[in-house]
C-alpha cells in the first residue's frame, strides 16, 4: 500500500518533476530543523519531518502546490535561508516544505522609479550586490544578509543593518505577489506609489506573519540612491556606560544609518579564538550615511556624545562594519552558540543589561550581549551563550534562557522578538485578547483548513491531536531555568 509521504511525493513530481521533487530520509531530516534548536523530548509531541521537500520556479507551480495541498489537508510550510532560530520555518505535522530558494531571480530595477522587483527567495546580500552595481543601495536588511531570503525577513517583521534610518521589513514594500492558502494569487500593493488612503493595507498583512496566511514569491521594495559611507567605533569599559550614549544619541538631530554594540564578554571571547586585536571593552558601532558635509556634522555631534571613550582607528570601524552579519562568530569556540533576542525602550535600556546579565550569572551560561537599535526608542539586545548539544541535559535546560529573556523584554516594558512554534503562547500577551481574537478570526478566513504553516504564531496540535496548552512552554522555560542553576558552570 502506497504511504502518505509517497503519495504527496508523486502528486509534487507531476507538478515540478522529479529532480525538484525530493522525499529521501536524508533530506528530509535535513529540513525537520533550522538554525535553532530545541530539546529531542518535543520529537515525541510533533511530527518535525516532512513528507517532502520540494523546490519550486514559478508562482504558478506554487498555485498548484497549495491547491493540491488545500484539497488534500497537508500542511505547506514556506521555507527560505532557515536562518531565524525561532522554529518557525520547520513542520510540526510533516507535510510539504517549500523551498524557497530557486525563485532567486532580481525581475527589475528601476532607477527612475527607485524600486527594485524580485522573487522572495533571493538572499539580501545577493539582492544588494545586483543593486548596489547599478549606483543604488537598499535602505534596511537583515544581520544575517548572507543567507537569509527577501520573503523569509519580510515573513518575521524583522528589523536589521540600517533600520534606524529607512525602517524595517514592513517599511520599504511597495508591493508583494502571494498565492493564498487557496491556491489564488494576489497583488498587494501599488508599484509605484505609497499605499496612503482608502482600502486595508494588504501589503502589511503579511509582514511578520511568519508563512501563515501564504506564500510570499515576489516583492517590489523601494531602493536608494547610494551617498557616501563612514562607519565609527567607540570603546566604553562596560556596557552600561555605553548605554547613556545610546540614549544621548536616540535624543540628538543625527540619523545614523545602523547603530549596533556589543559587550566586554564578546570580544573576550573573539580573544580565546586568537583575535588578538579584539578590544577590551565594549564596543558601540555606527555607520553614518549621506553627503559628506551631513557624515561630517553627524560625526561631530557623535564625537560630543561620547565624550571620554576612544574613539576606534578607521581600520578597526570598518572591520567591524564589515563583520557585521557574523554575531556567531564566537560559535566555533563550541559545536553550537544560541541567540536570543528582546525589544525594550531605550529609557529602560540601563535595567534590561542589569536583568540580562542576572540571567546569565544565575543560569551559570557562557554568554555575551549583543544588539542594536532600531530607532529611537527601542533597543533590541541579542544575547547568545556557548552550548554544546552533545551534553543532552545541560543543552536541553539552558533553552530556559531564551524563555527568561521573553520575559525580561515584558518586565522591561518591551516585548520579545518573534514567535514561531515555541513561543507562539506569547501572541495573545503581546496583543492583548480582543487583537488576538482578530487575528484567529482572520487566519480562520484566509486558511480554514489551517494548512498555511499550522502551529506558528497560535499554538499548534501535538501528535496526539490536541493543542499544547500554552501555559506548558512558560512553566517548561523557568524549570529549566531552576535546573540549570544547580548544573556547574559553563567553560
Amino acid at each position: 500500500m502506497i504511504g502518505k509521504s509517497e503519495i504527496i511525493f508523486n502528486e509534487m513530481s507531476n507538478i515540478v518533476g522529479d529532480g525538484r521533487a525530493r522525499n529521501d530520509m536524508f533530506e528530509r531530516r535535513v529540513y525537520s530543523h533550522d538554525l535553532g534548536s530545541f530539546p529531542k523530548l518535543f520529537d515525541m509531541m510533533f511530527n518535525f519531518k516532512p513528507d517532502c521537500i520540494v523546490k519550486p520556479e514559478s508562482s504558478d507551480e506554487i498555485s498548484k502546490i497549495v491547491k493540491f495541498a488545500s484539497k488534500e489537508r497537508v500542511a505547506i510550510i514556506p521555507r527560505g535561508g532557515a536562518s531565524w532560530g525561532m522554529s518557525g520555518a520547520i513542520p510540526i505535522e510533516g507535510g510539504i516544505i517549500l523551498d524557497m530558494t530557486h525563485m532567486s531571480n532580481v525581475l527589475e530595477i528601476d532607477g527612475d522609479n527607485l524600486i527594485v522587483t524580485t522573487e522572495g527567495g533571493i538572499t539580501w546580500k545577493d539582492l544588494y550586490e545586483k543593486v548596489e552595481a547599478k549606483g543604488y543601495m537598499i535602505g534596511s536588511y537583515p544581520s544575517s544578509a548572507p543567507s537569509a531570503t527577501v520573503a523569509g525577513w519580510i515573513n518575521t517583521g524583522g528589523i536589521g543593518t540600517g533600520s534606524y534610518k529607512y525602517g524595517g521589513a514592513g517599511d520599504n514594500i511597495r508591493a508583494l505577489e502571494v498565492v493564498l492558502p487557496n491556491g489564488n494569487i494576489v497583488n498587494t500593493g501599488s508599484k509605484y506609489t505609497l499605499q496612503s488612503g482608502s482600502g486595508y493595507d494588504l501589503n502589511q498583512i503579511f509582514v511578520g506573519a511568519e508563512g501563515t496566511l501564504g506564500v510570499i514569491t515576489k516583492a517590489t521594495l523601494r531602493i536608494f540612491p547610494k551617498d557616501e559611507f563612514r562607519p565609527l567605533s567607540y570603546l566604553f569599559p562596560d556596557l552600561k556606560t555605553l548605554s547613556k550614549a545610546v540614549q544621548g544619541l536616540t535624543r540628538s538631530d543625527a540619523t545614523p544609518l545602523n547603530i549596533s554594540f556589543a559587550d566586554n564578554n564578546h570580544f573576550g571571547f573573539l580573544r580565546e579564538l586568537g583575535h588578538g586585536d579584539a578590544p577590551d571593552g565594549s564596543m558601540l558601532n555606527i555607520a553614518l550615511e549621506g553627503p559628506e558635509e551631513l557624515i561630517d556634522y553627524e560625526e561631530g555631534v557623535l564625537d560630543r556624545i561620547t565624550k571620554g571613550a576612544k574613539k576606534e582607528s578607521v581600520e578597526l570601524s570598518m572591520h567591524e562594519w564589515d563583520e557585521r552579519s557574523y554575531e556567531l562568530r564566537a560559535k566555533r569556540l563550541g559545536p553550537s552558540a544560541i541567540l536570543g533576542e528582546a525589544f525594550v525602550p531605550t529609557t529602560r535600556m540601563d535595567e534590561a543589561i542589569d536583568h540580562i546579565y542576572t540571567l546569565i550569572k544565575k543560569m551559570k551560561l557562557k554568554a555575551a550581549i549583543t544588539g542594536m537599535v532600531p530607532d529611537r526608542n527601542s533597543v533590541v539586545f541579542m544575547p547568545y551563550y556557548l552550548t554544546d548539544e552533545r551534553k543532552l541535559i545541560k543543552s536541553m535546560v539552558s533553552l530556559g534562557f531564551m524563555g527568561k529573556l521573553a520575559g525580561i523584554g515584558f518586565k522591561d516594558g518591551g516585548r520579545p522578538s518573534g514567535l514561531g512554534l515555541f513561543f507562539a503562547y506569547n501572541l495573545k500577551k503581546l496583543h492583548g485578547g480582543v487583537a488576538y481574537g482578530t487575528m484567529h478570526d482572520l487566519k480562520s478566513s484566509l486558511d480554514p483548513c489551517d494548512i498555511m504553516n499550522p502551529g506558528k504564531l497560535t499554538e499548534g496540535q501535538t501528535r496526539f491531536g490536541f493543542p499544547l496548552p500554552g501555559a506548558v512552554l512558560p512553566l517548561g522555560m523557568s524549570v529549566m531555568k531552576l535546573v540549570k542553576g544547580i548544573l556547574p558552570k559553563d567553560k
